[in-house]
């Protein structure tokens, strides 16, 4: 689950329409890929949000809302592991939303995306009553998800997540699940894992998070298999995997409408459990202090994060692409990538992905398979 939308890339002085809040800055397992933890800055903030941050984000957060005039606002619980935060204080903080919902007349999405191992019948209460929409993250079946969704000991928790899947879904719940992609493995197993096994039809395949300082293996074979699998089997079974579903709808002249892929205005905002307004979360993975703002929601109000120079700095990379990306013929389906994926220590952002070749085979190959099957319609009743 991302964070926010990319927005039209011509926004002037974009409103913050969203919030990725960190309930929780420690986890209960130790994932070996994970972004958050590659920032060494993370373990000096609260283990979780301190209630002065909780009631800042209350008192600001209905502020901006009404200065602003929306009619909509989305905030994205995550961590960490968010549920870490703890029942009590869930209850209360998604309460006081609602409230402030019911207040404004502006309708605030809630949802959260966690491991799902804490989750049990009281909180699938909570989360019931408050209507919060729930991201699971797998990464597939145990032989796959467990390679690297381990746990403190060093154990695969695959069958703990799926125990939370099935808790779930025998509430009457549809998790979107969120795998990370395994350039080694065949994606049918995963796609068979979610689809025929655990009955799920909405889900996202997200490329692995890698700067230009790394070596990540390539990732083409795996997703124009991928789409392979979907195009040709799955959708017609209404799957849904949000990646492919992004890179089609730039293909076709549409906003992929995601941080993941397209062109489009990055505008993330994160809020940390100290209070530290933040520019995208997972730029972390450029090392320790990489993200550091001195904007703080205890003294500054949520649109002063445009104030930040990073956060200035990856809005304009956004929508000023590297030179390369400009001269390419995939610019605006791909638009340079994702963000993380940009950075290197000489260039910071001004570069395309480190998955740049890999992504234009991606592309190529998808619109090699779609362009025989596309056609133009007259409507009765136009001009011709």
């Amino acid at each position: 689950m991302e964070v926010t939308e990319a927005s039209p890339a011509n926004s002037a002085d974009p409103i913050c329409r969203s919030l990725l809040v960190k309930l929780a800055a420690r986890c209960n397992i130790a994932c070996r890929y994970c972004y958050w933890f590659r920032d060494e800055e993370v373990y000096a903030a609260p283990a979780v949000m301190t209630p002065e941050v909780e009631a800042a984000l209350l008192d600001k957060l209905e502020g901006h809302i009404r200065r602003h005039g929306l009619s909509s606002f989305s905030v994205l619980f995550h961590g960490g592991e968010p549920l870490l935060f703890g029942k009590q204080r869930f209850r209360g903080l998604c309460a006081a939303l609602r409230e402030l919902e019911g207040a404004l007349g502006c309708r605030v999405s809630l949802s959260v995306t966690t491991n799902g191992l804490p989750l049990d019948a009281e909180w699938l209460e909570l989360l019931r009553r408050f209507r919060v929409s729930v991201g699971i993250s797998l990464d597939g079946p145990a032989a796959i998800h467990d390679v690297n969704r381990i746990d403190f000991k060093g154990v695969g928790t695959h069958a703990a997540v799926v125990r939370a899947i099935k808790l779930l879904q025998s509430g009457g719940w549809e998790p979107g699940l969120l795998a990370v992609c395994n350039p080694s493995v065949d994606p049918e197993q995963t796609v068979r894992h979610f689809v025929e096994e655990l009955g799920i039809k909405a889900f996202d395949v997200l490329v692995p998070d890698a700067t230009h300082e790394d070596r990540p293996a390539t990732i083409a074979p795996y997703y124009t298999r991928l789409f392979d699998l979907w195009y040709g089997r799955y959708a017609g079974q209404d799957v849904q995997i949000r990646y492919l579903e992004s890179i089609l709808r730039g293909l076709l002249g549409g906003r992929s409408g995601s941080q993941s892929i397209g062109y489009g205005a990055i505008t993330a905002v994160t809020l940390l459990t100290d209070g530290s307004l933040e520019a995208l979360d997972v730029l972390r993975i450029a090392g320790s202090g990489s993200t550091r703002s001195h904007i703080n929601l205890l003294t500054h109000e949520i649109q002063d994060i445009q104030s930040d120079p990073l956060w200035r700095e990856i809005y304009e990379a956004s929508i000023q692409l590297a030179p390369a990306c400009r001269a390419c013929e995939w610019k605006t389906v791909c638009g340079g990538g994702h963000m993380a994926s940009r950075w290197s220590a000489s260039r910071r952002y001004d570069n395309p992905s480190v998955y740049c070749d890999d992504i234009k085979a991606i592309l190529k190959h998808i619109w090699g398979r779609i362009a025989p099957d596309l056609y133009i319609e007259r409507i009765e009743g136009t001009h011709d």
